[in-house]
């Protein structure tokens, strides 16, 4: 859902990215682990580097994806960053945590979901359809109210990089 915007799925992907990387971290370190009360999963501390590549792919990406993009992604790319957030968090026993860690994904999906049950039931109930957002995904409706697509980008990477430091937190909380 985030890739019709230069930069969301790539930067949301490394922000998520780099939450997993510290969970595989401490959940492959016996002391770290014990510390926080989590499960020690022997050599998933391995996983950093992976973690660190796919990060370094994002990066890489955003550089050449930046206002205004010379390469697309497409549905090709961003199913495989979705597949490897997913088979990471699985890997770390984390899965758990994805709705917050993932939180950008979860409200652009839902507002989808949210605009067309509107649009059907209201065509259904009053025999025109209406709708709740100017656009759906989310990013779309900020765009059709006149935010500039940098400044869209920019606060969804803030968003997840808040809910990164949140789902890291959590780790202390148990």
């Amino acid at each position: 859902m985030t890739d019709g915007i230069d930069g969301l799925a790539a930067g949301t992907s490394g922000i998520i990215g780099l939450g997993l990387g510290i969970f595989a971290f401490v959940s492959g370190n016996y002391i770290f682990a014990d510390y926080l009360n989590i499960m020690y999963i022997p050599e998933s501390g391995e996983m950093v580097i992976f973690i660190g590549a796919f990060i370094g792919a994002c990066i890489g990406f955003l550089w050449y994806n930046s206002h205004p993009a010379q390469v697309f992604m497409g549905d090709t790319g961003s199913l495989a960053l979705g597949g490897i957030i997913a088979v990471v968090a699985l890997a770390i026993r984390k899965e758990l945590i994805l709705p917050m860690l993932c939180g950008v994904f979860l409200v652009e999906n839902l507002s989808v979901m949210l605009q067309v049950s509107y649009f059907k039931y209201t065509k259904k109930k009053y025999g025109e359809g209406r709708r709740i957002f100017k656009m759906s995904p989310i990013h779309h409706h900020y765009q059709k109210l006149g935010m500039h697509e940098s400044k869209i980008v920019t606060r969804f990477w803030i968003v997840g990089i808040i809910l990164a430091v949140l789902s890291i937190v959590t780790l202390k909380l148990r």
